[in-house]
């Protein structure tokens, strides 16, 4: 009898998880030290993780969850079987072949925990992860925007009816830019565990054991080695626990009625979600047009006149944009108003590699995080020479 394979779709992207012949496997001596470096953290509290696995081993159907920007996603990966993602997964069904696996793969180029935590609760907390892991150290910033949505998303993950075991990814770009230290000190304050690819590769790379183009393609994205390296720094990490799952303490308490430690950021994003041309109906519109012009995000606003208005009424304490840009210079600049009062001007246009092609942004924020009724509006700028324009979605607090 052969046993049940399970695939989540997220969005339309689809995790076909098959291990290439050159997989990285736990067992490698090349891989101890730099797994050794990327564990090098506080223990945290493996309550929930060493559950899963013994559910696993059990032969229970087990759901796991990745949500992150375009490492997650796949990028650098020449097959999406190669990715890192892929590899974990299949390393799930192999090591416990009486179990089902099923995998969601929640992750998107470019993007933020900012954007992550708007979008976690419908793209991967609604299918009921058991284990869930993230990765956003890249494109997080130190500005405290993102240390609050990170923790956020920390915490909305963690209190999840799913009850969903956690651990931190930390990558790393070429001249080891990422927002490690501050995420690893939220990991250390929720007792997560946490694995950093940034402490395995760097030190070998500046020792001169490889070079960053061995395992990357650009100054970010991992190659098909560098996929491997990631996978194998997981699994080695999953197949320890697995060795010693008998003498890991676990806390009872933990698993049946957890309690987070209090915040150390403002809670504004706990009801963090995404509004769109299918969810929300604006008050006044001119020139707008409703298309799928986003690869993972569905029912956009086209601005297609020159005279294009757009406005909505919306409750919130805090208020962001999801909007589109392009590479090839054609689309507008329009301004963007609350309750009248022009808070900024978005680009429509970006250079490559200085910039995302799916941006997020803030637009306002309660100073008091109350929440109250505010006037949305859009319209193009008057020096914009262009005029189309793709909002995505409101990010709605």
């Amino acid at each position: 009898m052969f046993k049940k394979m399970s695939v989540i779709l997220v969005g339309i992207m689809l995790v076909l998880c098959f291990a290439p012949a050159g997989c990285v496997r736990a067992a490698d001596a090349s891989m101890s030290s730099m797994y050794r470096r990327s564990v090098d953290f506080p223990q945290g509290d493996l309550s929930r993780l060493a559950q899963v696995l013994k559910r696993a081993q059990a032969g229970d159907e087990i759901t796991i969850g990745f949500i992150g920007g375009s490492i997650t996603e796949g990028r650098g990966a020449a097959r999406i079987q190669d990715c890192y993602v892929s590899q974990v997964y299949r390393w799930w069904y192999d090591t416990f072949p009486q179990a089902t696996i099923n995998v969601i793969n929640a992750g998107i180029g470019g993007t933020s925990s900012y954007l992550g935590v708007h979008r976690v609760d419908e793209e991967l907390l609604a299918h009921s992860p058991d284990l869930v892991f993230v990765e956003f150290a890249v494109n997080d910033t130190a500005e405290e925007l993102y240390r609050n949505s990170y923790e956020n998303l920390i915490r909305k993950i963690l209190m999840a009816e799913s009850n969903p075991a956690l651990v931190l990814l930390f990558a790393t770009n070429e001249a080891g830019d990422s927002c490690e230290a501050i995420e690893a000190e939220l990991g250390r304050y929720y007792h997560l565990p946490m694995i950093s690819y940034g402490k395995a590769v760097l030190p070998e790379v500046e020792a001169g054991s490889f070079a960053w183009y061995e395992i990357a393609e650009d100054i970010v994205h991992p190659n098909n080695r560098g996929h491997a390296i990631f996978a194998g720094l997981i699994t080695n990490y999953l197949e320890g626990l697995c060795s010693r799952l008998d003498r890991i303490k676990v806390n009872e308490e933990h698993l049946q009625r957890y309690v987070l430690p209090e915040p150390l950021t403002p809670q504004r994003y706990q009801s963090a979600h995404i509004e769109n041309a299918a969810t929300l109906t604006p008050r006044a519109e001119l020139g707008y047009g409703v298309y799928d012009f986003n690869y993972h995000f569905m029912d956009n606003w086209y601005a297609l006149e020159d005279d294009s208005y757009l406005s909505f009424t919306v409750e919130a304490g805090s208020i962001g944009i999801l909007y589109q840009r392009s590479e090839e210079g054609t689309f507008g600049l329009y301004d963007i108003y609350i309750d009248g009062v022009c808070v900024r001007t978005l680009d429509g246009n970006f250079v490559k590699y200085e910039g995302t092609e799916t941006e997020a942004g803030e637009l306002y924020r309660s100073p008091d995080g109350a929440v109250a009724e505010h006037v949305n509006t859009k319209e193009k700028n008057p020096a914009s020479p262009h005029t189309d324009f793709v909002i995505i979605g409101l990010l709605i607090s």
